[in-house]
């Protein structure tokens, strides 16, 4: 498919104790007063070809997640091979979400995602639940985003 990208992200996330969702829900909110579309995908009970369907025309892609043994939960890791598989025209990608102790979510996502030519974004994590700090970046993220598609 030819055309230009839609100013949209397209958001698949999953959240086991709440904090995830907290920064899924915040980012969402603050793409939208933003400009930017916006399109959030719970993971449990997402309709996947719904999901493959914006993705085709979205511009950024953005997987939330909690760190669970030491990586994206799977729910996720499922998400971004799907997307890996299917190589949207998407320009840009980012991970937010939560860790109890560390991990290597980010990094794996990112080499999930290898297959795509885009540019990886800046990361917003949080330990636990989010506070004044994330919710920043979150919004730095959302400023970020929205001047990249404006530019394209």
């Amino acid at each position: 498919m030819s055309g230009p990208l839609r100013n949209a992200v397209v958001l698949p996330f999953v959240s086991m104790h709440g904090s995830t969702l907290k920064m899924v829900t915040y980012f969402s909110e603050s793409l939208s007063e933003k400009g930017v579309a916006v399109y959030p995908f719970e993971l449990t009970s997402a309709d996947l070809g719904s999901m493959a369907e914006v993705l085709v025309d979205a511009a950024t892609l953005v997987i939330g997640t909690p760190t669970m043994l030491g990586g994206p939960h799977p729910l996720a890791a499922h998400a971004a091979f799907l997307v890996n598989l299917l190589k949207p025209r998407l320009k840009y990608i980012s991970v937010i979400g939560s860790y109890g102790w560390g991990g290597r979510s980010v990094e794996m996502l990112t080499e999930m995602l290898s297959s795509l030519k885009v540019e990886a974004l800046p990361p917003v994590l949080c330990k636990g639940l989010p506070i004044e700090e994330e919710y920043k970046s979150l919004d730095n993220l959302a400023i970020l985003i929205a001047g990249k598609h404006k530019e394209l």
